[in-house]
């Protein structure tokens, strides 16, 4: 499927396996990230254990993440695009949409606008039977528990 390049040129909040220390970081950020900020947006986090990554839907919690500002811009995004399974809006094939989002900088408290992939919830049923909400909003954290665990 054709990806869709995004219209303006905006940082990237990730808060999953595109944070650094991750297998997604390194396949398609490494080397490629001039900028990053410990950062918060505000959601409902939940770790999808049957897909292995986390899921961001509407809600009022911090999520914690990082923003990101990269090199090579557009054929990072098309490539994140890719990844996230975005096709463009209104798409109904979308597992995740690009979105533009206010993320606060943890460091400074200001605000910014950038790009956040949240999880477009096609199948309710799937996702419930699944789902487990991780009320503190930082999927590393959760994944280092998890993984101890296990």
């Amino acid at each position: 499927m054709l990806m869709i390049k995004p219209t303006e040129k905006r940082k990237v909040f990730v808060y999953g396996s595109l944070r650094t220390g991750f297998f997604n970081y390194d396949k398609y950020l490494k080397g490629n990230v001039l900028n990053c900020e410990a950062a918060k947006i505000k959601g409902k986090l939940f770790h999808m254990p049957n897909k292995g990554y986390p899921a961001v839907l509407d809600g009022d919690d911090y999520i914690y993440g990082e923003v990101m500002t990269v090199a090579n811009y557009e054929e990072i995004m098309v490539a994140m695009d890719e990844m996230e399974g975005y096709y463009g809006e209104n798409n109904t094939d979308n597992e995740y949409i690009r979105t533009v989002m206010d993320v606060e900088i943890i460091e400074t408290g200001t605000i910014e606008k950038c790009y956040v992939y949240k999880y477009e919830l096609n199948d309710q049923d799937e996702f419930n039977k699944h789902k487990i909400y991780i009320s503190h909003g930082d999927w590393k954290n959760f994944m280092t528990k998890f993984k101890k665990d296990a």
